[in-house]
Parts: structure tokens; sequence; C-alpha cells
């Protein structure tokens, strides 16, 4: 086979902030759901992933309120019409939502849904929400898989999991790998004179880089909460900054990074671009850093569907025609399969994959929910977003289209069947 309750208490387990300081789950303020599923949840989004979560929990034709700005025309006695700017709250029932990753911001289209003196029903209406702003999410029917993400965003015991400086002369990018991002941090520049016989003023600008990045560590990583920092590069920069970081740290008496020196981890890549996170998880010695990460259980599934591949092709499946008899026969050990698919904007397409991931996990075996903001759901995505190990072999599942949708044609494929508008600069 070829393979392509109310709770506004917050717990002192914290996660890594992209600005460096502790913070813990996403806020829910409170939730109520009735016995037919329906209801609401209110949150605040204090992190960038909490609005990852967001973007995976709300869903067309949910209904969002928040506070918001609006242009309201106004006439005077005298027939004029005079507009102004207020600050209004507001709930619309969802029509698109885009995702900015780098803004770090939701925008959720749609139109007014409820009575308000300042916009009429039915009027269009987009809400921006940005961090540590609160919204309501409203729901006909909370599934397994919106409860599920629900239930990750809130999750108190959610950590920052790996932290990573891709470094080579002059330049150093940090990074922060968690369970559902690979989130840019912090960027370093210095210009390098070139070496000459003399290198006095070389070796003043690496010294210079250096002091850099090594405050970018103190401000940027939170050394008490990662598992791991990686230096990693293509030469030998990354050596040279642990050596001399160290020294640094004992002639400063930086006690906190001489604790912590035993989670510095240097490893090689082709460059310091973030292409290079990928070839960071597939390296032995980051792996054993990292081997009780959700990233790190989402890589062994994988390198243990490719190795299937190899030497039991008839035990592994992919795609989700494949995926979904082979779910139906009680045959699948494992299931990978990426967020986007839930993102579905058919949504006949998604319950079917909600319900593939149920069945699945009623039957007793594993299933990985891939980010596809992460390095590893990239890869799944190549297979189409949804693949599977077997418990037995079904090589007749060579003859159903690997690229083949739930419904038999390629219109819901994953890779057709995105939803909403995502932001693309952002995966990896």
């Amino acid at each position: 086979r070829r393979v392509a309750g109310a709770s506004g208490a917050r717990s002192p387990v914290a996660a890594w902030s992209s600005h460096g300081q502790a913070v813990a789950a996403m806020k829910l303020l409170n939730k109520g759901f009735d016995k037919d599923g329906s209801g609401s949840a209110t949150l605040i989004a204090e992190e960038s992933e909490d609005l990852w979560h967001l973007f995976n929990i709300v869903a067309k034709g949910d209904t969002v309120q928040a506070s918001t700005v609006r242009k309201i025309q106004k006439e005077g006695s005298t027939g004029s019409v005079q507009t102004e700017t207020r600050k209004i709250t507001l709930t619309i029932e969802v029509k698109a939502i885009e995702y900015d990753a780098a803004g770090d911001r939701i925008r959720f289209s749609g139109k007014n849904c409820e009575e308000n003196q300042f916009v009429k029903m039915g009027a269009h209406h987009t809400i921006e929400i940005e961090l540590n702003n609160k919204l309501t999410v409203g729901k006909e029917c909370w599934d397994f898989m919106h409860l599920q993400a629900l239930d990750a965003a809130t999750d108190v015991h959610k950590t920052a999991e790996v932290a990573v400086i891709l470094i080579e002369a002059g330049t150093a990018n940090f990074h922060l790998l968690t369970a559902v991002l690979a989130k840019d941090v912090h960027r370093v520049s210095v210009s390098l004179p070139r070496k000459r016989l003399t290198t006095t003023g070389y070796d003043k600008a690496i010294a210079r880089f250096f002091e850099q990045v090594y405050a970018g560590i103190r401000d940027h990583v939170s050394l008490d909460l990662v598992k791991c920092v990686v230096l990693a590069g293509p030469g030998f920069v990354k050596d040279d900054f642990q050596t001399w970081m160290l020294h640094r740290a004992n002639a400063q008496g930086d006690t906190q990074i001489l604790q912590k020196k035993s989670i510095f981890v240097s490893a090689h890549t082709s460059c310091v671009h973030r292409q290079a996170l990928k070839e960071l998880l597939a390296d032995e010695q980051v792996q054993k850093s990292i081997s009780n990460t959700k990233a790190a259980e989402h890589l062994k599934a994988l390198e243990s569907f490719y190795q299937m591949v190899k030497g039991e092709p008839d035990r592994i499946c992919y795609g989700p025609k494949q995926s979904k008899e082979a779910i139906e026969k009680g045959a699948v050990s494992t299931l990978m399969v990426t967020d986007s698919l839930f993102r579905n904007a058919n949504l006949a397409t998604r319950r079917q994959y909600v319900e593939l991931t149920e069945s699945v996990r009623e039957q007793g075996s594993t299933v990985h929910i891939f980010s596809s903001q992460h390095v590893s759901g990239q890869q799944l995505a190549q297979l189409s977003g949804i693949a599977c190990i077997l418990r037995f072999p079904l090589p007749e599942l060579d003859d159903i289209d690997s690229d083949a949708g739930l419904s038999g044609d390629d219109a819901d494929d994953a890779g057709k069947g995105r939803g909403f508008d995502e932001d693309d600069d952002a995966f990896m």
C-alpha cells in the first residue's frame, strides 16, 4: 500500500505564556447544558493556545455573545443623521470564523440574533475576540468532540512542553511547542563582522549576540515549566553558546540556569527556520527528553504507522473511507485524526467523523487527535488527515481509494473540506 459547571477558580498548575509568564488554563466562568445537549459556556481566552481551542470549539450555526464595537446612526430632531461608535454587547449566529494566529485574535462573522436597541435583528456584524476578552458560546448540541475540546481548553494541568532555540551566528529564533501549537515567541538578530586575521571585532559581536540570546531565555522561557530546552542549528554556534551560557551563569550566580542545566539539549538541524522543528522532533536525543509529552505520543504513533507500512502494510489504512471501513469491522487499534476534520463546513460530514471517533473509543482502542497547528498534524494531513493502525490485517482495504471521502467521493476529503478560514501562514 502506498502512503502518500460553574468555575471561576484558578489552579496553581500553570502553562507557559508566550511572554514568559506563568498562566493557568483558559478561564471557564460558567457552563450549563440541558438534557438534549444544548447549552452554553462563558470563557476568557488568556493565551494564544486558548484562542486555538476556541477555534475548535465554535462552529457555524453556534451563537457567540460578547462585547463589541459598532457604529450607530442616530437621527436628530432636525432630521440630521449622526454616527457614533458604541461599545455594546451583541449575540450573533455564527456564519464564518477567521483565526488570526499572528495577531492573536479570532473573528466571528454572522447575524444579530437577539433583540438589541442599537442593532436590528438579522443585521450582519463581526465580533473580534482577542486575549482576555470574555465571550459566551451557545450550541444546540454540544457533541462529544466539542465537549472534549472544552475540557482540553480548560484543563488546568496543560503545560508548555518544549522550548526550542534555533541558533546560528547572528540569528536565534525562539519557539514554544505545546500539545497544539508551534508558536514563535522571540527572535534575536545581530549583524556580525566577517572573521579576519584578528578576530577581536568578531568576538565582541558574538559576545553581544550571546548576551541577547541569554536575555531572551531569561525573558521568554519559563525554565520551571518547560520539560526541555532544545538548542539547535546547523553549525557549532549552539554548542559554543551552551558553553558560554553555563560559564556566564556560574559567573553571575544564576541559580535558575545552573539548576536547570540538565534540561538543555543540543541537536543538529539543517537550518534555523520553522521547518527545522520537524527535524528536531524526529531526533532520537530530543525524543528521549520529551518522552512523556503529548507531542511525543503523536510522533510515536506516526512512527509506528510508518513502520507498519514497511513491515505489515495490510495492518494500516488511511483516508476517510478506508478508515471508516476498518472501524466498522472493529479492526482499529489506534486511530489518528487531525482536528481540522472536525471543522468541516458540511455538518453531516463532521458528524460522521465524530461518530467514528466515538466508536473507536467505545471499542477500547486508542484515539489521538492531532493539532493542525503542530508539526505532527501537518504530517498526518499528508495522509488525508486520518489514519489507522489495525489489530489484524485487512488486505481488502486496498480496493478502496485512500483519497475517497466518507460519502465515496472527494467532496468531503479533509484537504478540500476546510470549513472556515484558517491562517495558512501559521501552519508548519
